[in-house]
């Protein structure tokens, strides 16, 4: 099975045109490659309603379960929101740039747990510390704080934060020593079957190419998803690689 994500973020999207050209130019869903939309919340109950073919993801979630959280969203009102709603991202750059350590990545995560959401981990190093060579001890440091305490994810995204938003995608040499580092972690604890997934200015350009990398299962996609026909083109190359 290959994941493909669209992270719509903060952005308002006219849902009915979205679909209408997506579908107009992705014809296929039955096959190996699963497409997960994750809008934002007041748009969750819609997205669930129109995007039958598609699993339904949140973007964020509370480390918390109720109380006096201002604004904050609880696993529980996202199932309320929706029902099909099947994943969540967590520990995305821009939360973690919002405060989210790796204890709160943690909490949210358990939270996702207690209510029977998959979380889609996502983790990166910033361009200082790729700079300084620090980046394999940076990701052991995330991953070695979620997984202490028996969490297991459902995905793994990879995402430099270097590369998202910028345009410029990570090269294939920074993208597969990234993987070896997971991946060899993941082997340490007898837990190789959690795919990964690359997120960092995926486009119609540069999917083929990241998709070639042997032990990629999939990509995490943000302001490319936000244009159904662009979408589309990405999924479409997507599902040939």
């Amino acid at each position: 099975m290959k994941y493909l994500i669209a992270n719509w973020k903060m952005n308002s999207i006219d849902i009915e045109e979205w679909k209408n050209e997506f579908e107009d130019h992705y014809k296929k869903f039955k096959d190996s490659t699963e497409i997960i939309v994750c809008p934002n919340f007041i748009d969750l109950s819609e997205c669930s309603e129109k995007f039958i073919n598609f699993n339904i993801g949140a973007q964020d979630v509370s480390s918390h379960s109720e109380g006096s959280f201002t604004g904050q969203i609880s696993a529980k009102q996202l199932l309320g929101a929706s029902k099909r709603l099947k994943y969540c991202i967590v520990g995305h750059s821009e939360a973690r740039s919002n405060g989210d350590s790796n204890l709160i990545v943690r909490e949210k995560s358990e939270q996702l747990r207690n209510n029977k959401i998959e979380p889609i981990l996502c983790i990166g190093e910033a361009k200082d510390v790729l700079s300084k060579g620090k980046r394999e001890s940076f990701l052991l440091e995330q991953l070695n704080s979620y997984f202490e305490t028996g969490l297991y994810p459902r995905l793994i995204a990879y995402e430099p934060i270097w590369a998202i938003g910028t345009g410029q995608a990570a090269d294939q040499k920074n993208i597969i020593e990234a993987l070896e580092i997971i991946s060899n972690f993941l082997e340490s604890k007898k837990l190789e079957k959690i795919p990964l997934l690359y997120g960092g200015s995926v486009s119609t350009e540069n999917i083929e190419e990241i998709m070639s990398l042997s032990n990629l299962a999939g990509c995490l996609v943000g302001n490319s998803s936000l244009d159904g026909k662009e979408f589309a083109r990405i999924a479409q190359k997507f599902r040939r690689c």
